[in-house]
C-alpha cells in the first residue's frame, strides 16, 4: 500500500475515533434537560447575533447611527416601548432592540475569542511545563502564580488602562489574564500522562518533544480543558460587560450590552426599559453558558462524577442521571 493510501486510512481511522468519542459524549447530553435548556438559550441568542443585520428593526441604529425622536412622556430622545420600538429607544434616539441584537455579536465574539486565546496560551505553557519538568516547569509555574495572585478583572483593568479602551484591548486584556487556570490544568494532565506506556514507547522510538506533546499528551488531556472552556464562557461575558460598564471596554457607537447598562444608570428611575432589556439579554446569555458548562462538566469530569456517586446512597444511585 502506498504512503498516500496509508495516510488516508490513518486519517479516516482518526476521524472515526473522534466522531465516535463525540457521539459517546453528546449522546447522554442530549437527554440532559439542563444541557438542552442551555443550548436553546445560547443557540437562540447566537442566531439572533448572526442575523442581526437582517432581523433588526433598525440595522443602521444598531450599528451606531443616531436618530431623532421626541417623547413627551419621558426624557428627550428616550421613548418607552411602542409598536415602532418594541424595547423603546435610548438617549441618542436609537432603537434598543436593534442595539441589543448587535450588542450580542460583541459579547459572544469577545467571550469565544478570549476563551480560545486563553486556552491556546494555557495549553502551550501547561503541557510544556508538565512534560519537561525541572527548571522549565518551575519558571512557567512561578509566572502562572504571579498572574493568579491578581483577580482577573483587576489585572484586565490595568492592561486596558495601558492599551486604551476598545475591542482589541478587551481581547488582549482578558485573554492574557485568563490563561493561568488553563495552564495549571494542562500541567496536571501532562504530569499524569507523561509516564504512560504509550508516551514512553514514543519517547524511546525517538519522537520529538513537539510530536509527543501534540500526538499523545494533548489528545488525552483535552477533555478537562473542554470542561473549563465551557464553564468560563459565561464568566468572560460578565468580565467584558464589567469592563464596558466601567468605561474601559467597548466604546460607543459600537453596540455592547455593558455599555448600554452603564448609559442607562442615570435614567433608571425615569426610563426603566433602558436598563431592563439589555440586562435581561445579558442574564439569559450568561445563564445559558453556565447551564451548558455545568452539564458538560458533569458529563466529562470523571472526578466530579465519582464524588457525586460517593455521596449518594447506593440504593438510590439508579434514580440520578450522573
Amino acid at each position: 500500500m502506498s504512503s498516500g493510501a496509508t495516510s488516508r486510512v490513518t486519517l479516516r481511522e482518526r476521524s472515526g475515533r473522534l466522531l465516535g468519542r463525540v457521539r459517546r459524549t453528546m449522546g447522554p447530553l442530549l437527554h440532559d434537560k439542563m444541557f438542552i435548556a442551555g443550548a436553546v438559550m445560547v443557540g437562540t441568542l447566537v442566531i439572533i447575533a448572526i442575523l442581526a443585520p437582517w432581523i433588526s428593526p433598525y440595522p443602521a441604529q444598531g450599528m451606531g447611527q443616531t436618530a431623532l425622536t421626541s417623547c413627551s412622556q419621558s426624557a428627550a430622545g428616550i421613548c418607552p416601548p411602542s409598536a415602532q420600538h418594541w424595547f423603546g429607544t435610548e438617549e441618542a434616539g436609537r432603537d434598543i432592540m436593534s442595539r441589543i441584537f448587535f450588542g450580542l455579536q460583541t459579547s459572544i465574539a469577545v467571550s469565544v475569542l478570549v476563551v480560545l486565546m486563553a486556552a491556546a496560551i494555557g495549553l502551550a505553557m501547561g503541557l510544556t511545563a508538565g512534560y519537561l519538568g525541572g527548571l522549565v516547569d518551575e519558571a512557567i509555574m512561578r509566572i502562572t502564580d504571579i498572574f493568579l495572585s491578581f483577580p482577573h478583572l483587576i489585572l484586565a483593568v490595568v492592561i486596558v488602562a495601558i492599551l486604551g479602551p476598545g475591542f482589541n484591548s478587551v481581547l488582549y486584556a482578558l485573554g492574557f489574564t485568563w490563561w493561568p487556570s488553563f495552564a495549571r490544568l494542562a500541567r496536571a494532565q501532562a504530569l499524569e500522562i507523561r509516564n504512560k506506556p504509550y508516551v514512553m514507547v514514543a519517547k524511546s522510538s525517538g519522537a520529538t518533544t513537539r510530536s509527543i506533546i501534540g500526538r499523545h499528551i494533548l489528545p488525552n488531556a483535552i477533555s478537562p480543558i473542554l470542561v473549563l472552556v465551557s464553564v468560563d464562557l459565561g464568566s468572560v461575558v460578565l468580565a467584558e460587560a464589567g469592563l464596558s460598564f466601567l468605561g474601559l471596554g467597548i466604546r460607543p457607537p459600537t453596540a455592547d450590552l455593558g455599555v448600554m447598562i452603564a448609559e442607562s444608570a442615570t435614567q433608571i428611575t425615569t426610563a426603566w426599559w433602558y436598563a431592563l432589556f439589555p440586562g435581561l439579554f445579558l442574564a439569559i446569555l450568561v445563564l445559558g453558558f453556565n447551564m451548558l458548562g455545568d452539564s458538560i462538566r458533569d458529563r466529562l469530569d470523571p472526578k466530579l462524577r465519582v464524588g457525586l456517586l460517593g455521596t449518594i446512597p447506593k440504593g438510590m444511585r439508579g434514580r440520578w442521571r450522573i
